[in-house]
């Protein structure tokens, strides 16, 4: 839940308690401030939702509202003015200087507090994101800013659902929706009072709360989320673990589905000077999320150091093509590009010479269209030999795109195509 911040700016000691004890009824944050270049300096660094402004300040107070709605243009908090007075001009200059409410002192103490709580919940209402009711980005740094400055012990998660943006172009925006929603009430249904969640883009939420349960609740939100995966595809997508998204006569490359990836780290006193530091090593920590092929979290741990054996560069491809004259163009292409190539003709050869090779790329032809001595040759490598799988190219004229990608090929490249269209794919599989 997340608590909005009200300032009082008054010289009348007794008023301005009374006021701070029904505002903090109203579960907000309340600081009193009696000298104004006080409350200047904090309403800069702080970024109020509302600011009370008695009459009872130093300077007049159309005119410093006026002030204060230019300090605050790029946010433009709630600023309700208070006076003793009831003549009706001194309440438009009010109003006419920015202010969003005028109320007299002699209000009665539940009426105040009505009041107050219609201008937070229009205010959280403003900023609430309608699909999944959690608040918007402005409001989710401003929560993460906070807990830094007052060094508050707190875990910030990164929740992000990566594959999101693809899945709405191919299931469209309806699906997509109802997606966010889903992960929406997920992660709702592990939040308490003290907690906060909201979005830091649409794809991407941040939770703050409590260290201790942080790891206990990224367990719940990925397992949640993996259970419910399969009411978002269809068939043949949940059960080939890939969407197809363009037509039949370009090249495709295997979509993934989509994955919940976690990122937890710990505030605590001296650890960040800023959010942008945080929010630097969250997505840090969420990088390491990204070898995993399901649903997984992160957490920042105290580091260890130790040497690491050298890791040889992959560079290593392997052609498995009978066209002689396209084997030796891609040869020479590729080795151009400074990478290490093999050359195979014959699919009778190809179990050895794969072995003895353990390409990182594997270019591999269809065959003849009834023989299928490709999708042979991509069985073997995926179920029959124990050594680690490269990514595979497969390039065919036969139209088996489904089929193809189904097996376990990674991009499907029909014939004939452009050369340079094959070598920016095997830089992006490298």
């Amino acid at each position: 839940m997340y608590n909005p911040e009200v300032f009082i700016l008054s010289n009348r000691k007794e008023l301005s308690i009374k006021h701070k004890k029904l505002v903090e009824a109203l579960s907000c944050d309340v600081k009193i401030f009696a000298k104004l270049d006080e409350a200047i300096f904090a309403i800069k660094n702080t970024e109020p939702e509302i600011i009370i402004i008695s009459d009872t300040i130093n300077d007049i107070l159309s005119d410093f509202i006026r002030k204060i709605r230019v300090l605050t243009y790029n946010y433009r908090p709630v600023i309700i003015a208070i006076s003793k007075s009831d003549a009706i001009d001194d309440k438009l200059n009010a109003l006419e200087a920015g202010a969003d409410d005028f109320l007299d002192e002699s209000i009665q103490s539940k009426e105040f507090s009505a009041r107050i709580n219609a201008h937070i919940r229009r205010y959280l209402e403003n900023s609430t994101n309608p699909i999944t009711n959690f608040i918007d980005n402005k409001i989710t740094i401003k929560a993460l800013k906070r807990n830094i400055k007052n060094g508050d012990k707190k875990a910030v998660m990164l929740i992000n659902i990566s594959g999101i943006n693809f899945y709405k172009e191919i299931y469209g925006e309806i699906a997509y929706e109802k997606v966010l929603q889903t992960l929406g009430a997920i992660i709702n249904s592990t939040m308490q009072k003290e907690d906060t969640a909201g979005h830091y883009s649409n794809k991407e939420f941040l939770l703050i709360t409590q260290f201790a349960k942080a790891e206990k609740i990224a367990k719940f939100l990925t397992f949640a989320f993996d259970s419910v995966l399969e009411k978002f595809y269809s068939e043949f997508d949940y059960k080939n673990n890939f969407m197809l998204y363009s037509s039949e006569s370009i090249q495709e490359k295997k979509i993934p589905l989509m994955k919940l990836s976690v990122a937890i780290i710990e505030i605590t006193d001296d650890k960040f000077e800023n959010e942008k530091q945080a929010l630097s090593l969250l997505f840090n920590v969420l990088k390491l999320c990204k070898t995993s092929k399901n649903s997984c979290y992160m957490i920042d741990r105290p580091k260890l150091y130790g040497k690491v054996s050298n890791i040889s560069p992959k560079n290593r491809v392997m052609i498995m093509e009978e066209d002689s004259a396209l084997n030796c163009l891609l040869e020479v292409t590729l080795k151009m590009q400074g990478l290490k190539t093999k050359v195979c003709s014959d699919y009778k050869n190809f179990k050895d010479e794969f072995i003895n090779f353990e390409p990182d790329i594997l270019i591999l032809d269809y065959g003849n269209e009834h023989k299928k001595q490709g999708l042979t040759a991509l069985n073997q490598i995926k179920e029959q030999l124990n050594i680690k799988t490269p990514k595979i190219i497969f390039s065919t004229t036969i139209q088996d795109k489904k089929n193809i990608l189904s097996m376990g090929a990674d991009l499907y490249l029909p014939k004939p195509y452009d050369i340079n269209i094959l070598l920016d794919w095997v830089k992006k599989l490298l």
